[in-house]
């Protein structure tokens, strides 16, 4: 039955409060609802609207209205559920629908890197180790664990009762109360299916795939949903974002809950506990559990992050933590030692002066890097030992250690070629919107790989285990660079055709922020230190950019720009020597920036047209490809620049045009793009 609709219009003055995959929400201060205090509207994108099937949209609302005002109150109180489809004003097209708010209980204020912030409380910041929650400031408590736990089985099993599954169950679309009481709150609820219907194709979060286990299964059933609440109670306990193994459960996990999340991995649907099961075991767990809050981790003299504007010196370290009090004691120090640790520490100092000899003769005047670093490994060596075909005009490549294999964008194949680093077996992966793909860039952590499509203005997700393109992100004009930090679940876009950098959070896939920065932006690194982003602006041809802008994610602004040599293409972070290094294409060089004071410290000559950096930590050393330029198609060279020395070593002969460039650390090889040839060279042993 179709329920009354409202009009755009009627909503009142629409203010912006979240974008997504499908949709914008606004707030709708016109509408009025009486199940709902306050109510806001989303509206689909126009390239969503034709996928959404609105008859099983229009079941919602209706179902809804068909409940006793207690029972609708009560569903409310635990999902953001459609309330009215909303019309054009001009026609009776369905743009979206209105729903409740999300509640003031369901926002929390976090600690985060510049001030405390008021933040959506979404459960995957509570998927975490007690160090990150302490950081957060998150008082979550074992017991805490364990009520939130219950009462998001109390709210599947409601939900299953009206016939609904969640079906894409995940952290992003679940929200946490800890005051007053613990409680949850289900969002995206018309990503749910009423009925075994669905408003739009069912999806699946990467690392929460019910598929994983069981190919062939349905999606959006109360037994998906059932496998999904077992990971969920998995991680929430274990404070891991995405293991599957229930070995990780802590010690102090009671046993009926331990059998609970065995029998909820199961691939048999049949076999998983329905949601209602949990609710003893865990009601007496939380009877049981402990209510000590984390405790905040020692304090570090980590650099901090962009403090100020541009043109500011060098980040002030803070100060180093007090150090206790020795506790006292009648005999002396060396007296209380033992004879065999005396002789250990006597053959320590003998080598540390030893390293401290070598260290001056070696060293020349450099200055040591500052931080602490790894022991230097032997250089990779300079040989060219394989050469893979790959696809037509390959771009980009990037190394997932965790899954042995290289990805490679084929520009003009609309293709990524795979790799296994062992067997050199390829395999390809092809999507509708892969158009141009250009960079690629691995977050290895959640085994997702990120593909910028120049030619569709998009990001391809693709997951590194099954090679499937699993989402699509729009972003800016002519997308090329890309980088992630995998620690702040965040990805970076260099839009070159809108002069812009597209913000991704890839926990939701939703673009939060878009940066202006320098002219046709090409190159992005992210300095894990300081998480400060740098951004190498090429400029179109005729009319040289030559600066890198480095942007501040917090303020989501650029906090400095620095000049650099003509078109800079690649930009690579050495966290090391708190080092960027920065090919420029049009003459020759590589600029090499002190990350404390932004300054250009060095001026390298390399090849001909360089494009991709790499840098190899281990090995103290920088690759760079040597491209060549449009009316001189030579180069055709790798050049290596020691970091210890600064100065570039000699060139090594690889295929036509070379272009991305990539070190794997654990396998000692460097993997490099050649343009014109359609294969990958392989550098190493």
């Amino acid at each position: 039955m179709t329920q009354q609709r409202v009009k755009v219009g009627q909503l009142g003055p629409l203010t912006k409060l979240a974008s997504g995959g499908q949709g914008v929400v606004y707030s709708a201060p016109g509408a009025r609802m009486r199940y709902a205090k306050a109510v806001v509207y989303k509206e689909y994108k126009p390239a969503v609207l034709p996928s959404v099937s609105v008859d099983v949209l229009d079941e919602m609302p209706a179902y809804l209205e068909s409940l006793p005002f207690a029972e609708g109150m009560d569903l409310l109180s635990r999902v953001a559920w459609p309330c009215r489809l909303v019309e054009a004003d001009n026609s009776i097209q369905v743009t979206g629908f209105v729903m409740p708010a999300i509640p003031d209980e369901f926002f929390i204020k976090m600690t985060m890197s510049s001030a405390v912030q008021s933040k959506t409380a979404e459960f995957q910041h509570l998927l975490n180790g007690d160090a990150f929650l302490a950081r957060r400031g998150i008082p979550l408590t074992e017991r805490h664990r364990y009520e939130l736990l219950a009462d998001a089985a109390e709210a599947l099993t409601i939900l299953h009762r009206h016939h609904i599954a969640v079906g894409d169950l995940s952290p992003k679309n679940l929200l946490f109360s800890l005051q007053p009481d613990r409680k949850v709150y289900f969002i995206d609820c018309d990503a749910m299916r009423l009925r075994s219907r669905s408003v739009s194709a069912q999806v699946e979060t990467p690392d929460w795939e019910v598929r994983v286990i069981n190919p062939g299964e349905e999606l959006a059933t109360a037994q998906s949903d059932a496998y999904k609440f077992g990971l969920l109670v998995l991680r929430l306990l274990a404070g891991d974002q995405s293991t599957r193994d229930p070995h990780r459960l802590p010690a102090t996990v009671p046993s009926p809950v331990r059998v609970l999340v065995d029998a909820a991995l199961s691939a048999t649907p049949g076999q998983r506990p329905r949601p209602a099961d949990w609710l003893p075991a865990l009601t007496d767990a939380a009877t049981l559990a402990t209510t000590r809050t984390p405790s905040p981790p020692p304090r570090t003299t980590r650099t901090p992050p962009w403090p100020g504007p541009a043109g500011v010196g060098a980040p002030v370290l803070p100060p180093a933590p007090a150090v206790p009090p020795r506790p006292t004691s009648r005999r002396p120090f060396y007296q209380r030692v033992s004879p065999r640790v005396k002789v250990i520490a006597g053959i320590a100092v003998v080598l540390v002066i030893v390293g401290l000899l070598t260290s001056k003769t070696s060293g020349g005047n450099n200055p040591s890097p500052a931080g602490n670093r790894a022991p230097a490994v032997a250089a990779i060596p300079a040989t060219v030992t394989s050469t893979i075909a790959v696809g037509a005009q390959p771009w980009g490549v990037a190394v997932d250690p965790n899954t042995e294999s290289v990805f490679v964008t084929n520009s003009a194949g609309n293709s990524v070629s795979v790799i296994n680093t062992r067997t050199s077996a390829a395999a390809s992966v092809t999507a509708p919107g892969m158009v141009k793909p250009a960079a690629v860039a691995i977050d290895a952590a959640a085994g997702i790989a990120y593909v910028t499509n120049a030619g569709s203005g998009s990001v391809s997700v693709i997951n590194t285990r099954s090679r499937a393109v699993v989402g699509s992100i729009a972003v800016g004009a002519g997308p090329y660079g890309i980088a992630v930090d995998s620690a702040a679940r965040t990805a970076f876009v260099t839009n070159f055709e809108a002069n812009t950098v597209s913000v991704i959070d890839t926990g939701s896939r939703v673009v939060t922020a878009t940066i202006p920065v320098g002219s046709h932006p090409y190159g992005v690194a992210v300095d894990p230190g300081t998480r400060g982003v740098f951004v190498a602006n090429a400029g179109p041809p005729g009319a040289v950019d030559h600066t890198v802008s480095v942007i501040d994610p917090v303020a989501s602004a650029v906090v400095a720009t620095i000049n650099v040599g003509n078109q800079p293409w690649g930009v690579a972070i050495d966290a090391d020597t708190r080092t960027a290094y920065v090919t420029n294409h049009a003459d020759g060089t590589v600029s090499v920036i002190d990350i404390r004071t932004r300054a250009v410290t060095a001026t390298l000559r390399v090849g001909l047209g360089p494009v991709g950096v790499a840098v190899d930590q281990p090995g103290r050393t920088v690759y760079v490809t040597n491209h060549g330029l449009d009316d001189a198609r030579t180069g055709n060279t790798i050049s290596s620049i020691d970091t210890r020395t600064g100065e570039a070593g000699d060139s090594i002969r690889v295929g036509a045009r070379p272009h991305g460039v990539v070190v794997d650390s654990a396998t000692r090889n460097v993997y490099v793009t050649n343009f014109t040839d359609g294969t990958l060279s392989v550098i190493g042993d």
